[in-house]
């Protein structure tokens, strides 16, 4: 079981390393670009090429009508349950309509599902879109504790770890007890090893957020470093009970099943 924790972790740290060592910049064909196509070709979903023809609709449109169609398209993958590309229209929708809002935003949808990305490849331009959208937010408002956090938790999880570290213990001395500074603490002290803190870290964020997605998540990767199964499961079901996304439902489930 540890194993699968390192995996995990392993894999978090190795998209994060590819994707830095390039501009930080938006490609012009992302993944997101392939994966929706491929998902459309599939034939998995009736409406998908009425899909990507609002895309081409969007790539022709500017000002209002382009923002309309990116947000149209952002709801409709995520009902489709590709959160992914949904969170991508958002980070577009952001160019589209700069402003610290809208960045925020999309870098908080993208970061949201680092954890939970089954895909590397996808992974990649998750944890890169996230970085690029949280250092779009401290242009238009510098030194904004959020967009800080946001931008550290992916330095974290990058080929820059420490710098987002040093980060976080920063703004934790300025603002003791922050739930998403504790979250993302607790998250590297999983990937570090450090299960015991870990857990303390979470449970903290769980006392001010008992609906807390993640934190319940990285509490059930740090109770199985500590190889107890039982706890696991356990804070594995009541993640499972706070989301309505099948992708991560599904997720979750499997790693149940693998438990049991």
């Amino acid at each position: 079981m540890k194993n699968r924790i390192i995996a995990l972790v392993a894999a978090i740290l190795l998209t994060g390393g590819i994707y830095f060592i390039f501009s930080n910049k938006p490609p012009k064909v992302s993944v997101f670009d392939e994966l929706r196509e491929k998902l459309v070709d599939s034939l998995q979903y009736p409406n998908g090429p009425g899909l990507l023809d609002l895309h081409h609709d969007m790539l022709k449109a500017d000002g209002q009508a382009k923002s309309a169609l990116l947000e149209e398209l952002s709801n409709e993958w995520l009902e489709l349950g590709q959160p992914s590309i949904a969170a991508d229209y958002l980070r577009q929708l952001a160019d589209a309509e700069p402003g610290y809002e809208s960045y925020m935003r999309a870098g908080s949808a993208l970061a949201s599902l680092i954890d939970f990305e089954p895909n590397d490849q996808v992974r990649v331009n998750v944890v890169y879109g996230a970085r690029y959208c949280f250092e779009k937010a401290l242009e238009h408002k510098p030194g904004d504790i959020d967009a800080r956090v946001g931008l550290a938790s992916v330095l974290v999880g990058s080929n820059s770890p420490m710098e987002g570290i040093t980060m976080l213990r920063q703004i934790e001395s300025e603002n003791p007890g922050n739930v998403k500074v504790n979250l993302e603490l607790g998250k590297f002290s999983v990937m570090s090893g450090q299960f015991d803190k870990a857990i303390e870290r979470f449970g903290a964020v769980l006392q001010k957020d008992s609906l807390n997605l993640q934190a319940q998540y990285m509490m059930a990767q740090a109770y199985l470093g500590m190889k107890d199964t039982v706890g696991a499961i356990r804070t594995l079901e009541k993640a499972k009970s706070l989301t309505t996304d099948s992708l991560i439902v599904g997720q979750v489930q499997r790693e149940i099943n693998n438990l049991k």
